[in-house]
């Protein structure tokens, strides 16, 4: 479920690292609750809107400890409404996403663990119906392999965009910084992750908005053509983070800026570069 929405660790604070992870911990947790499979597809993405949301509320969170079976030791984790809430939207992204799997793939392993994700029911459940009409929208735009990233990129943005509107104790007009923040976050994601999988669909023949885009044909080389095409797809990747950036420096942040800070300041950019370059990534964050 991507992960591209993570802090660059190293210019953590100790402290700002333990939050994080205690975040992230929390995610974890609810999800264990929830759907014990689930904590194995857990992404950063998901921390980032727990974060926000509760950075947004004003809310500073106490650690609480549990074990933990897939640590072996005790950890600190956070227990809140928006870590709540941030799981439950994971949990229903993570049904559909294996939906379209299996629908696509046939694949068996998938379809054996739809049955035990697909009976979820929304935490948003004014959610759901838009979501299943923008994935539909989406999935018809794959299927006739629409020519364009912006238009693919834009239904996504709105996919992502739908978890951030409801939140009426929240200013109206954070809420708007908010949606657009969160468009054109999951119109970076959608690009950043078509570029990251470019010769993986070439290899395999996927649809792939740049591949459309910039006319690859069979005989091509595929290298030649990632390199052809890498200049404008950065340019297209930065010129939605400088609306991600512009959005994030109006919202009202209360309570854990610095790593919210270190995420859209240093981690979306560190993301984007690395996925460019082609370089390869850590893993979980408590296991880094």
């Amino acid at each position: 479920m991507f992960g591209y929405v993570r802090p660059v660790k190293d210019e953590l604070k100790v402290r700002e690292l333990n939050e994080f992870r205690a975040f992230y911990c929390g995610v974890c947790t609810s999800l264990h609750k929830a759907r014990y499979l689930a904590k194995f597809f857990l992404s950063y993405d998901s921390v980032f809107f727990a974060l926000l949301l509760t950075s947004l509320k004003g809310k500073k969170l106490e650690y609480k400890r549990r074990f933990c079976g897939i640590e072996l030791r005790n950890i600190s984790y956070f227990e809140s409404e928006e870590i709540k809430l941030a799981a439950g939207n994971f949990l229903l992204l993570l049904k559909y996403k294996l939906f379209d799997d299996v629908e696509d793939e046939r694949n068996f392993a998938k379809a054996l663990l739809l049955k035990v994700f697909k009976d979820i029911p929304p935490v948003q459940p004014s959610v759901e119906f838009r979501l299943q009409a923008l994935l539909k929208e989406l999935n018809e735009l794959e299927k006739r392999r629409e020519p364009s990233i912006d238009k693919t990129a834009e239904v996504f943005g709105d996919i992502v965009s739908l978890f951030f509107e409801n939140f009426q104790d929240l200013p109206s007009e954070q809420i708007t910084i908010l949606v657009h923040l969160a468009k054109h976050l999951g119109k970076w994601i959608y690009a950043l992750d078509a570029f990251d999988d470019l010769r993986r669909d070439l290899k395999k023949g996927n649809y792939n908005p740049f591949v459309t885009q910039y006319g690859f044909s069979s005989g091509m080389d595929v290298e030649e053509f990632v390199d052809s095409i890498r200049p404008e797809v950065r340019k297209y990747l930065f010129r939605v983070l400088d609306e991600v950036v512009l959005a994030y420096n109006l919202l009202e942040l209360k309570t854990y800026k610095g790593i919210l800070d270190n995420i859209v300041y240093l981690g979306l950019f560190d993301e984007t570069e690395r996925v460019l370059s082609g370089r390869k990534t850590c893993g979980r964050v408590h296991r880094a």
